[in-house]
């Protein structure tokens, strides 16, 4: 079996919590998000990690079969060349 996931990761997140000295209350504006967002595409075994993709800004249609083409079928040939052959 091969499990596919697929994240997405927002670089420019500001941080929920702070510290302040004892007794003090901090202040501090919270701007709205300006970060860039990275996908990450993977595909394991038990054994082992087949392959893995990252790009920049969202996984489209385009960007999966270009994954499951690209990275994600040599590898599985490989292994199944292993196995079988």
């Amino acid at each position: 079996m091969v499990f596919l996931d697929e994240m997405g990761v927002l670089l420019g997140l500001t941080r929920t919590h702070t510290r302040s000295s004892l007794g003090q209350r901090v202040y501090d504006l919270k701007p709205f998000y300006r970060g860039t967002k990275v996908t990450v595409v993977g595909a394991i075994t038990t054994n082992k990690v087949l392959a893995v993709m990252t790009l920049n800004g969202s996984m489209g249609g385009n960007a999966f079969e270009v994954f499951i083409e690209k990275c994600l079928l040599p590898q599985l040939w490989k292994e199944c060349s292993c196995c079988y052959g």
